[in-house]
């Protein structure tokens, strides 16, 4: 679990992707209890809840989930070919790109009609980056080849490398992934909206 920032200051919120993992397929969930279980058990205790209220009062989750959870699995598109389709389901509810690189309301809710387009609110207080097809504010500049090869090793075409939460989610996740995962995300990622969004420091705001 990451924390994020409400808009306009105040406490973090916690952010934890579930509404993302709702989209997985069910093999995949079994599969990932599987490992999970198959590791080797450690005695420790666990940490105490430390959410700050309203989020702690368990009751406020039915109403949150009715305002903006959507039960389903991903559904793959028939007029798209399986390479987008696998790339779709993994941002979506594998790598659950959407819950860093969105803007949350003031409920810790994603933001649809900013998906992907980055935030200054993002998880632990960093800013995230635009990842749409915006030339100017995005990553419209970078083909798919480059996508793949940030997603492999955090390395960027000017040589610069990613640094935080997504250096961590490389080294602990994308990086292990297969070059036909990586490029079905390089290429999903090319075709979603493109959205006008730079992503400055708060200070600037």
């Amino acid at each position: 679990m990451r924390h994020g920032r409400r808009p306009g200051g105040g406490d973090y919120f916690p952010v934890f992707p579930y509404p993302s993992y709702n989209a997985m397929r069910a093999e995949d969930a079994v599969a990932i209890k599987a490992y999970l279980f198959a590791l080797a058990p450690i005695e420790r205790p666990n940490k105490a809840h430390d959410v700050a209220a309203p989020f702690s009062c368990r009751w406020t989750i039915g109403l949150w989930k009715w305002l903006f959870f959507a039960p389903g699995p991903w559904l793959d598109r028939a007029e798209r070919d399986a390479a987008w389709n696998r790339g779709g389901y993994l941002v979506h509810a594998l790598a659950y790109c959407g819950e860093c690189h969105t803007a949350r309301n003031f409920m810790g809710a994603m933001q649809p009609s900013g998906f992907l387009a980055g935030t200054s609110y993002g998880p632990d207080g960093e800013l995230v980056p635009n990842i749409t097809p915006d030339l100017g504010t995005g990553i419209g500049d970078l083909n798919e080849a480059d996508i793949v090869q940030l997603l492999r090793d955090g390395t960027k075409p000017d040589y610069d490398d990613v640094q935080g939460s997504m250096a961590e989610a490389i080294r602990d996740g994308l990086g292990y992934l297969n070059d036909e995962d990586l490029n079905a995300i390089a290429r999903y990622l090319r075709t979603v909206p493109a959205i006008v969004h730079r992503v400055e420091s708060r200070a600037k705001n």
